[in-house]
């Protein structure tokens, strides 16, 4: 059973960090998503860059699916780039990937993990629950501002508190954005 509570066969391909010989495939699995529309492109030199944030899951040595945890903060991280290889969907690829993040994020002691996405349901079955861009001032700052669909975005932000706000409350740890959740709350 891994530390996500996923319990793998030896037929179940596991979640690992991506290597640079993954880039490739990881490129062809995202960017046939944004050719239709549901994720924006991402390119291989981008992927270069970025890929100590990426895991994937390989059967064997073919990338299956992909998935990073971007960290902004010590309180907040995103799941960037999750896709599953065409025809491989329902076979649980795509909640091993953010199951692993999940995990590498509670090993960073990070507060908060959320997505842009347009499978908000898959998030939900996870735990995540729907809230507003307005709440997530990071992304908007380092992504959205400069993003070419920003006027028509469709994608959904969803979060995952992984401490709870009473705890980092208490604790005084991130009170900062534990007053920002309280004050962005729709009365």
């Amino acid at each position: 059973m891994s530390a996500s509570g996923l319990v793998l066969t030896a037929s179940e391909p596991a979640a690992r960090p991506a290597r640079l010989s993954d880039v490739e495939a990881m490129a062809d699995i995202i960017n046939g998503y944004a050719a239709r529309g549901l994720m924006l492109p991402k390119a291989p030199a981008e992927l270069h860059r970025l890929f100590r944030e990426y895991v994937v899951v390989a059967d064997g040595e073919r990338v299956v699916a992909c998935g990073g945890l971007r960290v902004y903060s010590p309180a907040l991280a995103e799941i960037v780039g999750l896709a599953v290889v065409g025809g491989q969907e329902g076979r649980g690829l795509g909640r091993r990937v953010v199951s692993t993040l999940l995990d590498e994020a509670r090993a960073l002691a990070l507060a908060r993990v959320f997505a842009m996405t347009l499978q908000e349901g898959f998030f939900h079955r996870m735990g995540f629950r729907t809230t507003s861009l307005k709440r997530l001032p990071e992304k908007t700052a380092a992504d959205c501002r400069g993003c070419a669909r920003r006027a028509g975005c469709r994608e959904i932000a969803v979060v995952l508190d992984l401490v709870p706000r009473w705890v980092r409350a208490s604790t005084g740890r991130r009170a900062l954005a534990v007053l920002q959740d309280q004050e962005a709350a729709p009365s």
